[in-house]
């Protein structure tokens, strides 16, 4: 959606009857963690499709039977049979996502000079959020769901959960992606010499929202990330460790409101019923993404830091650059463009969580 900005003060009001201080103060900064270890792909230009094709060769089964003995007359390949490999394939489409912001030359005339620069950072950061909720929404079509009861086993769907996430929980998720051959993402970590340092499992990695981060801090068995974040490599608001998961939090994740069961007596969060959160748990090769000429990244960011997602196209039409159609020289426009397609690449590797949090 293209936001016009004019000189009126709901926008940027000129600073006329004031003291301006030096400098504009800074935008919050929201955490950006749906890229973390996924694959990334790039769909060179000019290629005469927008439509993406990963492929996986599958595992043979397992040879357990023993040769003949090779006697008597020779014959083709000795009599011994073969297997054909099999294939799977994942497809996806990049779609052109963006946003524009269009200024009247009063912008730059009564007003300093730093405010057309924090325009284009701030569509920077823009498009960095943009991105990773359309991540986020990929990362939603996990099929293999575990609901929060605070029992064994779990709820059957969303109007079952009635309990915050719990080790076994976190147990469960882990056990699906063992069972299923996943990856982790980071090694075994044997602790240091350093007062204070805890040995730390190989790790899958995990999302979760900053409400549901209080409860997972509260788990039996949780190891925060200062006691072994001195010793082995850890990610961008990764917080701590339990049950062979490294956590990282965020505030970019949609909340199923009042979704759950009542939550009267239940210490959650919610009004007449409880509000559901989404955590995701997976494995090396569990997402991928692709974008148009450039790849995105594979780590988590902050919002203005980096400023401009890699496969990111920031895009600044001055004053005066529209032709007839800027008759007077009064309209400039700034904007960002990205091709993104975000897919879920092995739905054996990813698992979701849906718990409700702890009413602090």
């Amino acid at each position: 959606m293209t936001q016009t900005i004019t000189n009126v003060a709901s926008y940027l009001p000129t600073p006329v009857n004031y003291v301006l201080m030096k400098g504009l103060l800074s935008a919050a900064r929201k955490r950006l963690p749906y890229f973390n270890g996924t694959l990334p792909g790039q769909l060179e230009k000019s290629g005469g499709s927008a439509s993406v094709k990963w492929e996986r060769i599958n595992n043979l089964v397992a040879a357990t039977a023993t040769l003949s003995e090779a006697n008597g007359a020779p014959s083709a390949f000795l009599g011994r049979s073969f297997v054909t490999p099999s294939y799977s394939a994942i497809t996806g489409t990049v779609y052109k996502k963006g946003n524009a912001i269009a200024y009247t030359e009063e912008i730059d005339l009564l007003n300093v000079n730093t405010k057309s620069a924090r325009l284009m950072e701030l569509l920077g950061a823009n498009a960095g959020e943009s991105l990773n909720a359309l991540m986020f929404v990929s990362y939603q079509g996990a099929t293999n769901v575990r609901y929060a009861t605070g029992a064994a086993g779990g709820g059957a769907n969303l109007a079952s959960v009635v309990a915050s996430i719990s080790v076994n929980d976190i147990a469960s998720a882990v056990n699906y992606l063992d069972n299923n051959s996943a990856r982790t993402f980071t090694p075994m970590g044997n602790g240091s010499t350093n007062i204070g340092t805890t040995p730390v499992r190989a790790g899958y990695y995990g999302i979760c929202h900053v409400d549901v981060e209080q409860d997972i801090r509260k788990l039996t068995g949780f190891k925060d990330v200062i006691s072994y974040g001195g010793y082995t490599a850890t990610e961008v608001f990764e917080f701590g460790e339990v049950n062979g998961v490294r956590f990282m939090s965020t505030q970019v994740s949609t909340i199923a409101a009042a979704s759950g069961a009542l939550v009267s007596g239940t210490g959650l969060r919610g009004i007449t019923n409880v509000d559901v959160y989404d955590t995701f748990i997976y494995g090396q090769e569990a997402m991928g993404t692709v974008s148009l000429g450039k790849s995105f990244g594979t780590a988590s960011t902050e919002m203005y830091n980096p400023k401009v997602p890699s496969a990111v196209e920031l895009i600044a039409k001055p004053v005066g650059s529209a032709g007839a159609a800027d008759a007077y020289n009064e309209l400039g426009t700034m904007a960002w463009k990205a091709w993104f397609c975000g897919q879920i690449l092995n739905q054996g590797w990813i698992t979701k969580i849906r718990s409700g949090a702890s009413l602090l």
